[in-house]
């Protein structure tokens, strides 16, 4: 059978997805898949104008369950579909259930919840060790197939609630795959990106692993390391964030000399630009306290984060070598 959208009650095709027309699928607009399964869209939860193409994520229904419909780029879809299809037996990762491949649309389960929408602080000790493990799971699962997401921030690890006999609310945890290795692009959100996505350099999975490393300070110390009002009101935020990276993380000279030699030698424009922003923070009376300094944090979260945020991405920890860091044992 192949691929329909028809507004209930019409029998007129909806057309925004196809044709390029910029406005959302209206509310009750019906779009059935191949396989023959019906959605209807309930509300627009996102959308976002990219050339004369809107793409759009919906949350619909079907058969008395909830989706999300998410608009892929068309030269994407089935280079994305392959990825998915590599990671569709993990347990943490959050691959599609359906496809509407005429309207290069992907089918997802819905989940009620990111980190960026979840307090850390109202979370017990061990919720919170939960989810991180369970995204770093996923996030292993992805590396193993050699996946790189190239955008790992709160908002990218979904979860679904669920209320537990005693009353508590658990997560169950759900990494959504990405894209491939990248280079001369700026890719993630800034608040997380790795000091390699900053350079256009090539990042992969330890790139990824840096922004976990992040995230985990986020979730265990409600915290963001990068974040500041005067950074996130600035049209070009790059030296603070950038001066945060080089004061929270340079883990020695061995580690630095790594990140000079990775980007190439102190010629390379990023490089000199790093040391100069060192040069600078150095000559001011305040300094930001490096994290292997910060108190009071539990000495082996600080062993494990410190062990992702190399600032050379080659001495960074695995996915795989980090979920058997004593601290997720404990």
């Amino acid at each position: 059978m192949s691929s329909t959208a028809t507004p209930p009650s019409t029998a007129t095709p909806s057309s925004a997805a196809t044709t390029g027309t910029p406005q959302p699928l209206a509310e009750g607009t019906r779009i059935t898949s191949p396989c023959g399964k019906s959605y209807v869209i309930d509300e627009v939860l996102y959308q976002r104008p990219r050339g004369k193409r809107l793409y759009c994520l919906y949350r619909a229904s079907s058969e008395g369950k909830q989706y999300v419909l998410k608009d892929i780029l068309p030269g994407d879809f089935d280079y994305i579909l392959d990825l998915q299809k590599l990671v569709e037996g993990s347990a943490h990762v959050r691959t599609l259930v359906d496809s509407i491949p005429d309207r290069h649309m992907f089918v997802y389960s819905f989940l009620d919840a990111n980190l960026q929408l979840v307090e850390p602080a109202e979370n017990c000790p061990c919720v919170r060790k939960d989810i991180l493990r369970d995204a770093l799971a996923g996030l292993a699962d992805l590396h193993d197939k050699g996946i790189y997401h190239t955008d790992i921030k709160p908002a990218n690890i979904m979860m679904d609630s669920f209320q537990q006999s005693d009353g508590t609310i658990r997560f169950k945890e759900l990494l959504p795959p990405g894209s491939p290795g990248l280079t001369k692009r700026l890719s993630g959100n800034q608040f997380w990106r790795s000091p390699e996505a900053w350079a256009r350099g090539v990042h992969n999975t330890p790139s990824d692993i840096f922004s976990f490393g992040i995230t985990a300070i986020y979730v265990w110390l409600n915290r963001m390391a990068f974040f500041s009002d005067e950074a996130n009101a600035a049209d070009d935020a790059s030296e603070m964030i950038l001066q945060r990276h080089l004061s929270h993380f340079t883990n020695g000279v061995e580690d630095f000399g790594g990140f000079i030699e990775y980007h190439g030698g102190e010629q390379d424009p990023f490089v000199q630009r790093c040391i100069q922003l060192l040069v600078e923070f150095d000559g001011k009376k305040k300094k930001r306290r490096p994290f292997r300094r910060w108190h009071p944090v539990d000495p082996e979260f600080k062993e494990l984060v410190s062990r992702m945020t190399c600032l050379n991405p080659l001495r960074r920890i695995t996915a795989r070598e980090a979920l058997q860091h004593p601290w997720f044992r404990a």
